[in-house]
């Protein structure tokens, strides 16, 4: 039994794959999606070329923590969204709420990507799959 297992079950995880092939068919600026756990395990991934799931869940588990850490320490509150902009892109990640462990969102987006637009389809998937979540 690995950590995922022990976390959702195969239904949560078909679930989060449906979720992530309806924001992908969405928004066509993005070009990767990963879920991961907190402590950085992959859940599900949806990623292009030679991008590693495991590599990537465990660099946003640690972004998250250092995000969090940040925000608590500068009195601003939770954490909700870190967005990274790269040279040829942008990075969203988000949390997603889960009654046994918080989850982690990653979209990998394309230069051009309106992050608005991104935003709020990415706050979507996480709104919904978290109250799917909460009640089961």
């Amino acid at each position: 039994m690995n950590a995922m297992e022990s976390v959702l079950s195969r239904s949560e995880e078909m679930v989060i794959r449906h979720h992530m092939e309806a924001l992908m068919a969405r928004e066509q600026e993005i070009c990767g999606l990963l879920v991961s756990t907190v402590d950085g395990f992959r859940v599900a991934a949806m990623l292009t070329g030679e991008l590693s799931a495991e590599k990537l869940s465990a660099m946003a588990s640690s972004l998250l923590a250092i995000n969090e850490a940040v925000c608590q320490e500068s009195s601003l509150g939770e954490c909700r969204d870190l967005v990274i902009e790269a040279s040829q892109g942008r990075i969203l990640l988000m949390d997603i709420p889960h009654p046994a462990q918080k989850l982690i969102l990653t979209v990998l987006c394309r230069a051009k990507v309106t992050m608005g637009q991104v935003l709020w389809a990415a706050r979507g998937c996480r709104e919904s799959l978290g109250q799917l979540f909460h009640t089961r």
